[in-house]
């Protein structure tokens, strides 16, 4: 079984991504990592090469940003990745999500179960969100994604999909040309097997300075530079983390290849935990509040 690593980020260094330890903590299950940086020129493409030179392959052409609105350019530019990798399987993690080296071993036994089930297309994993320092982590059910999938089988039609949070299995299209332009193609749901592997997702740890920058960054994926600058003029650092009153804190253990990450996370957060209600009385306020969520088992729309 060979697996190929996947990665992307844009100007990853300036904006806080953890694209270092992001490759780092996929090594030891890879046979290759396929790192999409685009025309980065803020130390990106070191910090890529410093993590894992033997088994990295850069692509640095630039990326189109006038296909940006609504994040489409991250499913693109994924796909594009996708494309260049040669393994059985293909291991995308995004450039702030890291692997903690006591589930490898797992992932290893989860692709190996999987790849001997034809129905089974991909793998998808538990996640913990990381907000406003390696302290606290997101609980709140339905607006925070609980699992998504990071593992798919290559060749088997498997693609990115939107703002590249999700994947899509394509299908033969046996209707007339005027059809599937009417339909605008055809895909399935990928049959994902859900595994005990969890990703640490430290998207929204980053000094308050650097989170209002990297978000601004992101949003380029999804609006015209005139309106971010309107969604962002009474956004500071000191309102960037406003996203409190469900957090919970973190009792385990940081995947060891973000040691020094955490370890020098030293700014100032006011999680305001203290004032949170009971866990079990805002865990009942969630269920009042999303019953077709509840009812279906699916998330609103993720943060990311």
């Amino acid at each position: 079984m060979r697996v190929s690593g996947l990665t992307l980020g844009y100007q990853a260094v300036t904006n806080g991504y953890q694209v270092g330890e992001c490759i780092r903590s996929m090594l030891p299950i890879v046979d290759e990592v396929v790192a999409n940086i685009g025309a980065s020129d803020d130390g990106t493409r070191e910090a890529v090469l410093a993590a894992g030179r033997d088994k990295v392959r850069l692509l640095t052409e630039p990326w189109d940003l006038s296909l940006r609105e609504k994040g489409l350019l991250l499913s693109r530019e994924t796909n594009r990745g996708m494309e260049r990798c040669t393994g059985d399987w293909v291991l995308y993690l995004q450039a702030d999500e890291v692997l903690h080296e006591d589930d490898l071993g797992r992932l290893g036994e989860w692709m190996e179960r999987a790849g001997r089930d034809p129905r089974i297309d991909g793998l998808s994993f538990r996640y913990l969100h990381f907000y406003g320092s390696p302290r606290w982590v997101q609980d709140h059910p339905f607006r925070w994604y609980r699992r998504a999938v990071r593992a798919v089988k290559n060749g088997r039609g498997v693609v990115s999909v939107g703002d590249a949070l999700k994947f899509r299995r394509r299908v033969e299209d046996r209707r007339s040309p005027a059809h599937r332009r009417m339909a605008g193609g055809r895909s399935l749901r990928v049959r994902a097997m859900a595994t005990d592997v969890t990703v640490y997702h430290y998207g929204w740890m980053r000094p308050p300075e650097v989170m209002v920058r990297k978000q601004k960054h992101l949003d380029r994926f999804w609006h015209a530079d005139g309106e971010i600058e309107k969604r962002y003029s009474a956004v500071s650092a000191a309102t960037i983390y406003g996203d409190l009153g469900h957090l919970r804190e973190f009792r385990g253990t940081h995947p060891a290849v973000m040691a020094e990450k955490v370890g020098s996370a030293n700014w100032e957060f006011e999680s305001r935990a203290g004032s949170q209600a009971p866990r079990w009385i805002r865990w009942l306020g969630y269920f009042t509040a999303y019953p077709l969520a509840r009812l279906l088992g699916r998330a609103r729309r993720a943060k990311v």
